[in-house]
């Protein structure tokens, strides 16, 4: 079953409306008066934290906001108040369930040739370039209509991010083609284009192509002669938004770790596994692991093993979530068991120390029996 809860939706919203950065939300909220700091906004995406009325229509308003200044406007469907409302009022109403939908995919399975300019969505990115004065780039984006991708896309996102205009809105037209022209696209952006736009080209494809194609995006990397084979070894942190990388982490992390194990990338899926263990929000790591099946590869294992390996306060989190979130595909018992046995060896003592300072003491406590039935 799919994450229909209401953070969940948030971030579908988020990802229509080309994946604005948190420091973009963070100005967007501010300017409506309602100022959210970053780091409430991720906790309001991940659902580590509730949601009250005023944040969500804040967080709604800011997505309307963004996607209209990179000249992709949201359809008023997606931003209708009175539905998001009722949303935050009923969040497990059906009748709320699937009124946001996850951007819609072509058919992975069918044939593609080269991904082609959609005129439509084009013609809207248009009128910012002439209010702009850049007439030239405007008559380019005409012209590409109807035309492959990487012969005039990559000028015109050079030409913006030289400018210090947005581009999002070109990056979000070519973020569906092909794997082999993704990598034509990166290849024409090239690495002197400003604000390391071929960068933010690449977590975009990551971030909206249908998980069944990431693979394909990385082998494709990977045959190409040349240095873009740095974006393959780079992926995990891309689409987790670890790092440098600040677009954001899909929700459907396991249906791409199955698509990585279909393919035979076994390191590929295991560094992926261990880092959404490490890295992600509890509840995404959390809800990743409960959507793999115990005998899928071991990557609810390696999850979940990764998670208690990554210090005390890793551990807490993980357990807070644990105790007080029901999460999909998760047993508490079994789960918390899992996490507490796979503390370092030689570690239970501090770990046990942290956890009983925090006010887990039956989880602190279980940490000195398992250190002393470890054998060394």
């Amino acid at each position: 079953m799919t994450d229909d809860s209401l953070a969940n939706q948030l971030r579908r919203l988020r990802v229509r409306a080309g994946n604005p950065s948190l420091r973009d939300l963070e100005k967007l909220t501010d300017r409506q008066g309602r100022r959210m700091s970053r780091a409430s906004i991720q906790d309001k995406f991940s659902g580590t934290s509730g949601l009250k009325m005023v944040q969500v229509l804040a967080l709604v308003r800011a997505c309307a906001d963004y996607a209209r200044s990179i000249g992709a406007p949201l359809p008023a469907e997606d931003t209708d108040e009175q539905v998001w409302q009722e949303k935050a009022t009923h969040p497990a109403s059906p009748k709320n369930l699937h009124s946001i939908e996850p951007p819609r995919e072509t058919d992975p399975s069918a044939p593609q040739g080269h991904k082609k300019g959609d005129s439509s969505n084009l013609e809207a990115l248009i009128p910012p370039l002439i209010h702009a004065g850049m007439d030239d780039i405007a008559n380019l984006a005409r012209q590409g209509a109807g035309q492959p991708l990487e012969t005039w896309l990559p000028t015109i996102v050079v030409a913006l991010g030289y400018a210090h205009m947005d581009y999002q809105g070109f990056l979000n037209l070519a973020a569906h083609a092909p794997p082999g022209q993704i990598v034509k696209i990166l290849e024409s952006i090239g690495e002197d284009s400003p604000e390391n736009i071929s960068n933010r080209y690449f977590q975009t494809c990551l971030l909206t192509q249908h998980a069944s194609q990431i693979p394909k995006i990385l082998v494709a990397l990977r045959r190409t002669e040349g240095e873009l084979d740095w974006y393959a070894h780079n992926f995990v942190d891309a689409i987790l938004g670890k790092g440098d990388w600040l677009g954001g982490t899909r929700p459907d992390l396991a249906d791409v770790l199955r698509a990585l194990r279909a393919a035979t990338l076994k390191n590929d899926a295991d560094k992926l596994a261990e880092n959404i263990g490490l890295h992600t929000w509890p509840r995404i790591a959390l809800a990743t692991a409960g959507a793999i099946p115990e005998d899928f590869y071991g990557d609810r294992e390696i999850i979940l093993h990764a998670g208690s390996q990554n210090g005390p306060h890793r551990l807490m989190r993980l357990i807070n979530c644990l105790k007080t979130e029901q999460i999909e595909g998760i047993e508490l018992r079994k789960t918390l068991e899992f996490l507490l046995t796979a503390v370092p060896r030689g570690k239970h003592a501090d770990f046990s120390q942290i956890l009983n300072d925090a006010g887990m003491k039956s989880e602190a406590q279980r940490l000195l029996e398992l250190e002393r039935e470890i054998p060394f």
